[in-house]
């Protein structure tokens, strides 16, 4: 039972589906057209300003910089002596921004169950969380588990994530009567 106590790491990526589909795509068309519509406006007053191009290239690589990283985005949990971390992380280019978005204990959740199953999935809708907050790659995921808790400031909260047969033992571990344990694919 050593490694119960160790810290546990998991992290998924953000499929590009849904509304990260178009937003990747609305950026895309950004980066394509504002370099041709700058060219364009330009074009006619300063002709001769050839040099110009060099800096909008410039430019709209500082853009894409910054913004791809608004949807490349990871969510990662980790788990140390019963203590659940939430954390988004954003990449670009190597460049990775961490932000912790949220903390609870595993002992404090009233249930952690599998989303799909309908059992659990109607007291999951019962629960009615005011604070959803999900580490879900897809929203089809197929380990999709949720943890519902009471935050700080008494709000219901759930924290859906991507179980694997490592974090529920880590979670029969710290809450048994609360926690439904099926056998995941990692």
């Amino acid at each position: 039972m050593a490694e119960i106590n160790e810290t546990y790491e998991y992290s998924v990526a953000q499929k590009a589906e849904g509304k990260w589909r178009w937003r990747r795509a609305g950026l895309i068309a950004l980066y394509v057209l504002m370099p041709v519509i700058t060219l364009i406006l330009i074009m006619g007053p300063l002709k001769g300003m050839v040099y110009m191009g060099a800096f909008i290239v410039l430019a709209d690589a500082v853009l894409i910089f910054f913004t791809w990283r608004l949807v490349s985005v990871e969510y990662s949990y980790e788990v140390t002596s019963g203590k659940v971390t939430f954390t988004l992380i954003q990449n670009a280019f190597n460049h990775r921004i961490k932000k912790p978005k949220a903390e609870f204990m595993l002992r404090e959740c009233s249930l952690i169950a599998p989303l799909r199953e309908p059992e659990y999935e109607a007291k999951y809708r019962e629960y009615a969380p005011e604070t959803v907050i999900s580490a879900l790659s897809s929203e089809k995921a197929e380990d999709a588990y949720f943890a519902l808790y009471s935050g700080e400031d008494g709000k219901r909260c759930a924290f859906l994530f991507e179980a694997t047969n490592d974090m529920l033992k880590r979670c029969r571990f710290y809450n048994r009567e609360a926690t439904v344990v099926r056998t995941m694919r990692y």
